[in-house]
């Protein structure tokens, strides 16, 4: 994997950009490793036993687990970019076992930000969700809306209707060096308020052909449920929030990323403020640079975005910009700037406004003044209430097994043949086998459906399921007229 560098900037660069950062915030600004690296080396102390019992139980009371129904993901939630779109590498969500797949139904992490019922998560676990519940490790569940979410940044806002919430302790502090400890809760495949510790592989890190958004990489056993959960130091602070891990094969190889918890919340207080993020971009698609191509275009250093195309008929033209130009820096500094700098820079540009890039052209330098259009704006759908439909059986679809000397390894029995509504909410399957309903035993449609009508009206009706050798019982809610999770 290539990734774009930058040359290391004379001392006069050094101080330009240390009040670069003064002026735009620490979240918005690139630092430059040598500086990491010194801050990193000074804070370096005597080994010390580094004990979570204390951060986990500060954690715990505002740790949240998510179930989605209708969930519209997108999988990678990074293959976009600042300058429209782009085709990035396999960046696998987490992967789900059988026994919990299912088109309708999903599960994530989150944690309560503000004790007013502002509840933090990913994105991609709850985007397009026709509905949301939150529980919490006292087994309260409370119905949520989603406020507002960002697919550049995976961060999704959503609110319950509570007041007095356990809040998450967000960091003050918030530098992280490789190596330091850090630790994760979450639902990792349904197992609610799990811990994983690892340590800090690197910080920052920016994806091969990302859009710019500096992440957290550790060594911390993420999986999938453990999207939008909190990441936190030793001291119980929360530093970041856990969103993916990178693997060709969908399962945890060590190399997990989680957002930076100040990035988060700056995207939070867009979404409170206005409902969603805005941002900047280009007309055109760019690329990463990499030595080869940088040998090729007779550049001497390995940085820049290298454009790919220029979009035809983009609500600003793309200002002169060619396929084959290699932007070099935003605002017309004489210094290279790396692919993730760049995309940063542009992602940060207002709409409306220009931005001077720095283009090596030809083997020789230009600067051209290239419009901002505004990028996709993401909206949560509009609130819907579905009616209340009548379901017979509870959305359940049954089969009599009667004893065959012929299957003698299927049970005799009643099966479920399909699922709709309530019981693909509450994770029946095919192939289940129903065996009572509350504590009445069942093994007939006739006494299904007597068993039914003695429970009456009640909301939540509960059935013992037989799925291969295991016994469990199932709370099935009945359908009733619900609102969307949109705002």
């Amino acid at each position: 994997m290539n990734r774009a560098r930058a040359r290391p900037g004379a001392p006069c660069r050094r101080h330009a950009l240390a009040a670069l950062c003064l002026g735009l915030g620490a979240s918005m600004c690139v630092l430059p490793a040598w500086s990491r690296e010194a801050s990193c080396a000074e804070r370096a102390s005597a080994p010390a036993i580094v004990d979570f019992v204390a951060a986990a139980a500060r954690e715990l009371p505002a740790v949240v687990r998510i179930f989605a129904i209708g969930v519209d993901g997108w999988g990678d939630p990074y293959d976009t970019a600042p300058f429209g779109s782009s085709s990035g590498e396999r960046l696998d969500e987490m992967p789900t076992p059988p026994w919990q797949q299912s088109d309708e139904r999903s599960s994530a992490s989150g944690f309560v930000i503000r004790q007013d019922g502002y509840i933090l998560t990913s994105a991609h676990a709850v985007a397009g969700a026709q509905e949301l519940t939150v529980s919490w490790s006292d087994g309260r569940r409370l119905p949520a809306q989603i406020i507002g979410f960002d697919r550049r940044t995976d961060v999704a806002l959503l609110k319950v209707a509570a007041t007095r919430l356990p809040e998450a302790l967000i960091a003050t502090d918030r530098w992280l060096c490789p190596g330091e400890w850090v630790a994760a809760l979450g639902s990792p495949m349904g197992f609610d308020h799990s811990l994983a510790a690892g340590v800090v592989s690197a910080n920052p890190r920016y994806l091969p052909r990302g859009s710019g958004v500096a992440l957290i990489q550790t060594d911390v056993a993420l999986n999938r449920g453990s999207s939008g959960g909190p990441l936190f130091n030793a001291r119980g602070e929360v530093v970041g929030m856990n969103s993916m891990i990178y693997s060709n094969s969908g399962e945890y190889v060590g190399l997990s990323f989680s957002l930076p918890i100040d990035e988060a919340m700056r995207v939070v207080a867009e979404l409170l403020s206005s409902g969603h993020v805005t941002r900047g971009q280009l007309a055109a698609g760019v690329q990463s640079v990499t030595p080869e191509l940088a040998q090729a275009f007779g550049l001497d250093q390995v940085a820049g975005a290298l454009v790919t195309r220029v979009d035809a008929g983009a609500d600003a033209p793309a200002g002169g910009l060619r396929s084959g130009d290699l932007i070099l820096s935003v605002g017309g500094g004489a210094s290279a700037m790396s692919f993730p700098e760049i995309a940063q820079r542009v992602a940060m540009a207002r709409p409306g406004t220009a931005l001077v890039l720095t283009v090596w052209r030809s083997r020789a330098v230009v600067r051209l003044t290239v419009p901002v259009s505004a990028a996709a704006i993401d909206l949560p759908k509009r609130r819907v209430v579905h009616e209340a439909e009548p379901e017979e059986r509870l959305g359940l679809r049954l089969v009599e097994r009667k004893p065959d000397p012929l299957h003698t390894r299927l049970l005799p029995g009643l099966y479920v043949q399909s699922t709709t509504g309530s019981s693909r909410r509450a994770g029946i399957e095919f192939g289940d086998a129903i065996v009572g309903v509350n504590q009445t035993a069942v093994a007939s449609l006739a006494e299904f459906d007597a068993a039914l009508r003695a429970a009456g009206t009640a909301t939540t009706v509960a059935l013992l399921i037989r799925r291969g050798p295991a016994m469990s019982f199932v709370p099935v809610t009945r359908a009733a007229a619900r609102p969307s999770a949109g705002g």
